[in-house]
């Protein structure tokens, strides 16, 4: 059943759009392919804990936007469901990130604190499935040693 024209809705000019809409070009495909695997310097922008469409776990959704040294300011999303048996791997997670969280509760929080931080990542597709994991950074204590000092 068509839906009918309501005679109270206005009527929206768009005429005034005319000559920059012939101006417009679309975006290339390049910026929807997919991300190569490899590894990539990336800027947490948004960390949250939500809930599966489909379980109501609970999981972490990392917003990422890549740096380099490929795929600059492309946005990618890695997520952490919340089960007993991946505690050990969102706590990893967070290390990564050089955070600790003493209560699973401060979680959310916490992630909050991490927006606008530098993550390293690695993309890896394996039987057709792509996944994102963090990088331990090169000097995980983040204090410089004397064995750091190259002379």
């Amino acid at each position: 059943m068509a839906l009918q024209n309501e005679t109270s809705s206005p009527v929206v000019d768009l005429a005034r759009f005319e000559d920059e809409w012939t101006k417009t070009a679309t975006s290339s495909d390049e910026m929807y392919n997919d991300v190569p695997d490899g590894t990539y310097d990336a800027v947490i922008e948004d960390a949250r804990v939500s809930e599966t469409v489909s379980t109501g776990r609970p999981v972490v959704i990392w917003k990422l936007r890549i740096k380099g040294p490929q795929a600059v300011n492309r946005v990618v999303t890695k997520n952490r469901v919340i089960t007993e048996n991946t505690l050990a791997y969102l706590k990893e997670d967070l290390e990564k990130c050089r955070t600790q969280v003493s209560r699973l509760s401060e979680l959310p929080a916490c992630l909050a604190g991490l927006v606008g931080r530098p993550i390293s990542l690695d993309k890896r597709t394996k039987d057709g499935r792509a996944n994102f994991y963090f990088r331990w950074a090169s000097n995980r204590t983040g204090e410089i040693s004397m064995d750091d000092i190259p002379f």
